[in-house]
């Protein structure tokens, strides 16, 4: 249980300035106003920020327009009937009609919510009040909290600047589909990238220096993927160092070391897949001694700074940098700062990868599982196995929970298949619950669903699997009601 619920009543009145429109930002500026703060959001862009404009609406966007061209074109060529390449006109548009309706919708919240937006980039002058460049105005506030966010990681090495060399932003800003595309990074934002230009008809290598594609995920998910991804006609090169790139012929040729041996890539384009880094240029933070935990801004379990008064949310606090995490970050400082006071709570922050097949995980892996406790139940469900799953054609994938054995409570859960990031919620809930395997187990799920893959194996960790073949395994029985 995670205790008894905080009041959320109105706290005492506040002036609250929120730095960035983001999905840490805007949240945090609805909140407050909601607590009946007066509220000012400053934003040198657009409303919604990188996540709305740059990352996560575009990107799965891009991933479902090119599914739908790889179908269609396989549809065809089954037919023997050749068709034209990707309308990349006609996907830029639709996307940015996606992006603007959103934008609005958002922007329409803040100003039913009260809260005034001042276009233009703030810098501290002193600890509660910020300038806007732009305009000179001063805004005051009894509390500020930081949301400017995060940029794409700039790579230290030769010919990083060379036309044709990209980011994530300008990936998304190309006029036209690379014949030839070379990631360097196999992360969540590389692999991403090389499923849409695959299936646009790029050919795509990727180049990660660890040993393992999304290496911060289970083993067993980083192995399927890395399967799907040969299999589709991804060249992934793991372990390599990247020494330089070059101009040669052309093209872009991408030098790399792999063990001992020196190789290369010659590609159209190439993508800088390699992490991001806070936006803190224009902040101002060593006028007011702002604290920072590598480049990144400290904060303390209320997301309060080393500065009274000062917040940081999302991005620019580091950890998982994902826009969901900045949301709840949001809500938390806005309340914190309107005097309601909460801690917050980073137990049970799903992880989603938009790839074919979809990657959805909560809480630990097996490998973080081991070392934390005295021994765990492992149990996984292959949707193979799963009646829906078949009948809609999506045999490939699994979910896999993990569980500390003593108290049978849920610790992690991965799943690797269609509609992963939907079926995640349930497993979010259990983690943040610390519901256990009978309680999962003793949950009736809707047949024929693909939910039921995630109840067989609660019951597969007590080796009680009704859909699967007894394996040689200590049974663990029910608790006497």
């Amino acid at each position: 249980m995670t205790g008894a619920r905080p009041n959320l009543g109105k706290g005492r009145i506040n002036s609250i300035v929120v730095i960035g429109g983001g999905p840490g930002g805007y949240p945090a500026a609805i909140r407050a106003a909601q607590l009946g703060a007066d509220v000012v959001l400053v934003e040198k862009g657009r409303i919604g920020g990188t996540c709305l404009h740059r990352g996560c609406i575009p990107t799965k966007f891009l991933l479902k327009a090119a599914r739908e061209y790889m179908d269609h074109l396989r549809l065809h060529e089954e037919a023997g009937e050749r068709i034209p390449g990707p309308d990349r006109v006609r996907i830029a548009s639709r996307m940015g009609q996606v992006v603007e309706h959103l934008a609005m919708g958002t922007s329409s919240l803040l100003g039913k919510n009260g809260v005034r937006v001042v276009a233009g980039t703030a810098s501290f002058v002193e600890p509660g009040v910020v300038r806007i460049s732009e305009s000179g105005e001063l805004l005051r506030g009894s509390s500020i909290i930081v949301a400017t966010g995060a940029g794409p990681s700039r790579l230290p090495l030769d010919g990083a600047d060379l036309p044709g060399v990209v980011d994530s932003d300008g990936i998304l800003a190309l006029d036209m589909i690379p014949q030839t595309l070379a990631i360097i990074g196999g992360g969540v934002v590389g692999i991403e990238f090389a499923q849409i230009f695959r299936c646009l008809g790029t050919r795509v290598t990727v180049l990660e220096k660890l040993p393992a594609i999304l290496a911060t995920e289970d083993v067993d998910v980083s192995s399927v993927v890395l399967r799907t991804l040969a299999s589709s006609g991804i060249d992934v090169h793991l372990s390599t160092s990247v020494t330089g790139i070059s101009q040669d012929a052309g093209l872009l040729r991408v030098s790399f070391v792999q063990g001992e041996k020196s190789s290369h890539v010659d590609a159209e384009k190439v993508l800088v897949a390699v992490g991001r880094r806070p936006v803190l240029e224009d902040l101002g933070s060593d006028r007011i001694k702002l604290k920072l935990r590598g480049p990144f801004v400290e904060v303390n379990d209320k997301l309060e700074t080393n500065v009274r008064g000062v917040y940081g949310v999302g991005d620019v606090t580091g950890g998982l940098l994902l826009a969901h995490k900045a949301a709840m970050e949001g809500e938390r400082a806005a309340e914190n700062a309107a005097g309601v006071g909460r801690k917050i709570s980073y137990k049970a922050i799903p992880r989603v990868v938009y790839t074919s097949p979809g990657i959805a995980s909560v809480g630990l892996t097996e490998a973080e599982a081991r070392p934390r406790f005295e021994r765990i139940l492992v149990g996984r469900f292959p949707f193979s196995m799963n009646g829906r799953a078949v009948l809609e054609g999506f045999h490939q994938g699994f979910v896999k929970i993990i569980a500390d054995a003593e108290t049978e409570a849920i610790v992690g859960v991965s799943i690797v298949g269609a509609h992963a990031a939907d079926l995640i919620g349930e497993a979010i809930l259990a983690v943040q619950m610390e519901a256990t395997l009978e309680d999962l187990a003793e949950t009736i799920h809707a047949h024929p669903t693909l939910s039921e893959a995630l109840r067989e194996a609660a019951l597969d960790a007590r080796s009680v699997a009704i859909h699967l073949p007894p394996r040689a395994k200590q049974v663990v029985g029910y608790r006497a009601s």
